[in-house]
C-alpha cells in the first residue's frame, strides 16, 4: 500500500485573463523591495492586490520608487478618490475602490495597464463581488484638545 494510492484526477476550471476597463477594489497593501535580479536590486517598492469587479482573483501591481514614482503615485491616487492624495498609511487603502485598464500579460494572466481617473470610468457599472471592508485610521492628534470636562 502507497501514501498516494488515493490519487484521482481533478479538474479546475482557471478563470481567463480579463481586458479593458475595470472597476477595481484594493485588498493588500505591502511595502517591499525589488528583487535580486531587477535593475536596481533592493529599491523600495509598494505591492499593492487589486480585486477587479465580478472576480474571485487578485492582480498584483508594483509601485517601485524610481523616476517614475510620482508620475506612477499620482495616477494611483487620482484613480481612487476615497484615499486621500499623498496619504501613505497603507491600511487606510484596504477596501477603497478606483478602476484601471487590464491586458493579457505574455504568460496569459490579467496585468494592469493603467489606472483610470474617476471622468474615465463614468460609464463602467458599480462595483461587484467581494470587497474588504474599509478601514478608518485616527491618531492621537485627531482627538479634541478639550480639557474641561476633566475632574482634576
Amino acid at each position: 500500500m502507497s501514501n498516494w494510492d488515493g490519487f484521482q484526477r481533478e479538474e479546475t476550471e482557471r478563470e481567463s485573463a480579463i481586458t479593458g476597463k475595470h472597476r477595481v477594489v484594493v485588498t493588500e497593501v505591502d511595502e517591499a523591495v525589488t528583487g535580486p535580479n531587477s535593475k536596481n536590486p533592493g529599491t523600495p517598492m509598494i505591492v499593492i492586490k487589486l480585486r477587479p469587479s465580478g472576480r474571485r482573483f487578485t492582480v498584483t501591481h508594483r509601485v517601485v520608487k524610481n523616476d517614475y514614482f510620482n508620475r506612477n503615485m499620482t495616477q494611483f491616487f487620482d484613480a481612487f478618490p476615497e484615499i486621500t492624495f499623498g496619504d501613505f498609511n497603507f491600511l487606510s487603502w484596504v477596501g477603497a475602490e478606483g478602476a484601471a485598464m487590464f491586458k493579457e500579460g505574455t504568460n496569459g494572466y490579467t496585468e494592469l495597464a493603467y489606472f483610470l481617473s474617476p471622468e474615465r470610468a463614468a460609464d463602467l457599472p458599480p462595483f461587484e463581488g467581494d470587497k474588504p471592508e474599509r478601514q478608518t485610521i485616527s491618531s492621537l492628534d485627531d482627538a479634541e484638545d478639550d480639557d474641561s470636562d476633566l475632574p482634576f
